[in-house]
């Protein structure tokens, strides 16, 4: 008798599904090339505003490097298959998420768009909100499908992964951004 094993990322699902899945850090690699596209512009002279808050933009800055534990935890519990106990570290990255959103809205208006620095900041922190939603939803999206259908979330399990997945590259975009817009 073949013992299943729960533990395995690349549970059954369609081919097509799981190319799809790869969409959204397609989406942040954009992101991130545009990022250092208009950062040129600032490291050409203009330099960071005094308006710019700092505090708002390192705080952000720590809480999102120290998302990266939760992310990692409910990594290795995804792996291991306890699904149930990685509901908890999704619950907690979506808190993460929603601090994020409100802590980028919060800053939009520290730079005056007028500004060649204000009009790039804005678009491109708006653009990082957005991911952070799309990040949050899909969280909520599989803290539901976990509690709802277990079983479904456990056959689909490489669909959480690649919702974690999706985190890490938030980090790492978020990490990119805070050095581009706060200390060039």
């Amino acid at each position: 008798m073949a013992v299943e094993n729960t533990a395995s990322l690349m549970d059954p699902a369609p081919e097509r599904a799981k190319r799809g899945a790869f969409f959204f850090p397609m989406l942040f690699m954009g992101i991130i090339c545009a990022a250092f596209d208009l950062g040129r512009f600032l490291w050409g002279g203009s330099g960071v505003p005094k308006t710019v808050d700092f505090d708002t933009g390192a705080t952000l800055t720590v809480i999102m490097l120290l998302s990266m534990g939760p992310m990692l935890g409910a990594r290795g519990k995804l792996s291991r298959g306890q699904d149930a106990a990685a509901l908890g570290n999704f619950m907690l990255l979506m808190v993460v998420g929603i601090i994020m959103i409100v802590g980028i809205i919060s800053t939009w208006s520290a730079v005056p768009i007028g500004l060649g620095y204000g009009g790039i900041y804005d678009i491109t922190s708006g653009w990082l909100a957005l991911y952070f939603l799309a990040g949050t939803l899909g969280l909520l999206a599989s803290v539901m499908k976990g509690k709802r259908v277990p079983a479904r979330f456990s056959a689909e399990r490489w669909v959480a992964h690649n919702v974690v997945s999706f985190w890490g590259f938030m980090v790492l975009v978020w990490t990119v951004f805070f050095i581009v817009f706060y200390l060039a």
